[in-house]
């Protein structure tokens, strides 16, 4: 099997500015073509620094190296590189024309600094940036491939994606993409789901990765009988999954395909469930508002919410959620009206009610129910499940 490092390179990441999410996705994609990853190192914008990394994973395949490309002096990536190989950097004009090509679309000048992302590396050749103006760069020393790409993501994902696939499987580094399959499960813990597939041992490569999302994935590489086989453990066992895909596209989806639309009344996730939901494109088909009312005044005066509900059950309660609920279908008139209101901390909580309560209203029409869920963890933890909580069980009505 091939093996590959991934290299990030910034002064930013090492200071604790950025997360190096580049990383994550490399690897993942690499994993998909069969590679090994071996390492991931992260270092400063210091040439000796970036030098001694790319020593230090000499023995892999394939090094990637992420960040540093950019204009201005301490983008040295390239430069360590080329000294590294001992190799010299040569400017090329073509490069710069579309450089300057794309500051012309933006109607502004071609900053000087910006000369410096045209220089190659003696025997590379570039990977094409189309969504920025620091090219990548592909270049192979006998068995060992080196590969430049820029640091940001909407910049280095279509580069991967649309170029250094590609010319892997046409350098014969890799035969074809593995046939692996990745699930997404909610509300389970990874213990239960490693005890759910112990009869798996090495006969199904079976991988679990918790996420910052808020949930887990398991990559499986494996044949068809295999995946079904899981899926039926999964079913059997009533946990929620779905595809490697968002699960507010999914909701959108599903949504338009109904010709139904939907609102939401935020009160612990302060807009989160919408904010969320809107990033898709196409969501004003089925979107038409929400209201975040994180105060009781603004659950009063928009909503409807009754001061007795308030002072009989409190804020965060079935009650107040199912007038959050009508009043919100009164406001927007959607087909599903969604509300939820919570302690998410770390102050707030009480014996009845401690952080990591929250009360969830669904009006599907004109049925309503709701549901209580305690979330442990941190403020942002908590939201995060909510969100999900939110789309899982609109998927489930649907």
């Amino acid at each position: 099997m091939k093996t590959a490092a991934i290299i990030s390179i910034g002064s930013e990441i090492m200071r604790g500015k950025i997360e190096d999410t580049n990383s994550t996705y490399i690897s993942k994609w690499l994993t998909g073509l069969g590679i090994d990853v071996s390492f991931r190192l992260s270092t400063k914008d210091v040439i000796q620094d970036i030098i001694d990394a790319i020593k230090h994973v000499d023995s892999c395949d394939l090094i990637i190296l992420t960040g540093g490309l950019g204009p201005t002096t301490d983008d040295i990536t390239r430069e360590a590189l080329a000294e590294h190989l001992n190799k010299k950097l040569i400017f090329k004009d073509d490069e710069y024309q579309k450089i300057t090509s794309f500051f012309k679309k933006l109607n502004r000048p071609s900053p000087e600094s910006n000369k410096k992302q045209a220089d190659l590396i003696e025997g590379a050749e570039f990977l094409y940036n189309n969504n920025g103006t620091a090219p990548g760069m592909y270049y192979k020393d006998n068995n060992k491939i080196f590969v430049l790409l820029p640091g940001p993501p909407k910049e280095n994902q279509p580069i991967i994606q649309e170029q250094l696939s590609l010319k892997l499987k046409q350098n014969g580094f890799v035969s074809k993409e593995l046939n692996i399959k990745i699930y997404r499960l909610y509300n389970i813990g990874e213990s239960a789901i490693a005890d759910m597939f112990i009869s798996f041992k090495d006969d199904v490569s079976i991988g679990y990765y918790a996420t910052t999302g808020g949930w887990l994935e398991i990559h499986i590489n494996e044949n068809i009988t295999r995946k079904r086989q899981i899926e039926k453990i999964l079913t059997d066992n009533k946990v929620f999954f779905t595809d490697d895909k968002d699960l507010s596209l999914m909701v959108l989806e599903e949504l338009e395909k109904q010709k139904q639309t939907i609102s939401f009344a935020e009160s612990i996730t302060g807009g989160n469930i919408s904010g969320e939901f809107v990033k898709n494109s196409g969501a004003s088909k089925v979107f038409m508002g929400s209201v975040v009312s994180y105060s009781d005044d603004i659950k009063k005066s928009v909503l409807g919410v009754q001061q007795h509900s308030l002072d009989s059950h409190g804020a965060v309660s079935e009650e107040v959620v199912k007038e959050m609920c009508y009043g919100l279908k009164k406001v927007m008139g959607t087909s599903i009206a969604i509300a939820v209101s919570g302690v998410a901390g770390p102050l707030g909580g009480s014996e009845q009610k401690p952080v990591g309560t929250v009360y969830f209203g669904f009006l599907f029409g004109n049925n309503f129910y709701s549901k209580k869920e305690f979330f442990p963890g941190v403020r942002t933890r908590i939201m995060s499940r909510v969100v999900n909580t939110v789309f899982v069980e609109i998927l489930k009505n649907l």
